[in-house]
């Protein structure tokens, strides 16, 4: 009789059962619930590193070429035109490719902001092609490079600071003036709402390469009055 009493005080009862269940539920809730924050988070996290990733690509083409872009007429067509123009929503510039690059030369960039295909949304496309006519016709071939995607509105700005010319500030186009601006803003808006800080450009271009120094010995490019000599 007593080994009985102590064989049935050794199991539990249902309601022992019943709550270390429930205890165990909750547990298992409340774990599954961290994960699901981690998980958020994680991906939350990725998504910013990619949009901050995507910023800084663009703001690092915009910098390392604008700085570079060179006055220059543009003759690859009837009518010749300085290579530098541009309005709200589209830029032309000649600017040089990087030793490590696979054009080498000058090259003509043209950035755009056009309708992505198939999409309700903008992307601002990047034209290249050589500067001079190549030899070799496999170089001469365009390239075409979209740098961002999902933009819902860009705009370019240009800031004139001649003051012999007036309307000193900001101007919306810089079309047929045969030199280039002083500043450049980009100002770029995606359509997730997400509105970037303005990026402004400096252009540091050489007077002696406008024709503007004292001396053309100086200038390694041959560019006087904003013409390729070729010296």
């Amino acid at each position: 009789m007593i080994t009985t009493q102590k064989q049935q005080g050794a199991g539990f009862t249902l309601l022992e059962v019943l709550i270390g269940m429930s205890i165990m539920s909750v547990m298992m809730l409340l774990l599954f619930a961290s994960l699901r924050v981690c998980v958020q988070s994680w991906n939350a996290g990725e998504k910013k590193i990619a949009q901050v990733s995507q910023a800084a690509t663009v703001q690092a083409f915009l910098y390392n070429k604008l700085q570079m872009a060179l006055p220059l007429e543009d003759a690859s067509t009837e009518e010749k035109q300085f290579s530098f123009r541009g309005n709200a929503q589209q830029l032309q510039f000649v600017a040089a490719m990087p030793a490590s690059a696979a054009r080498l030369g000058l090259q003509l960039f043209k950035l755009s902001l056009v309708p992505a295909q198939d999409k309700q949304e903008n992307e601002l496309r990047v034209d290249i092609r050589p500067f001079f006519t190549q030899s070799d016709s496999a170089q001469w071939q365009e390239e075409q490079v979209v740098i961002l995607d999902k933009i819902h509105s860009l705009r370019f700005a240009y800031f004139n600071g001649d003051e012999a010319e007036g309307n000193v500030g900001w101007q919306d186009e810089w079309l047929d003036k045969y030199r280039l601006p002083a500043l450049l803003s980009v100002d770029i808006e995606l359509i997730n709402g997400e509105l970037w800080p303005t990026i402004v450009v400096d252009l540091k271009v050489d007077t002696v390469l406008s024709g503007g120094g004292r001396s053309s010995s100086r200038n390694p490019f041959g560019i006087v009055n904003g013409k390729f000599t070729g010296r």
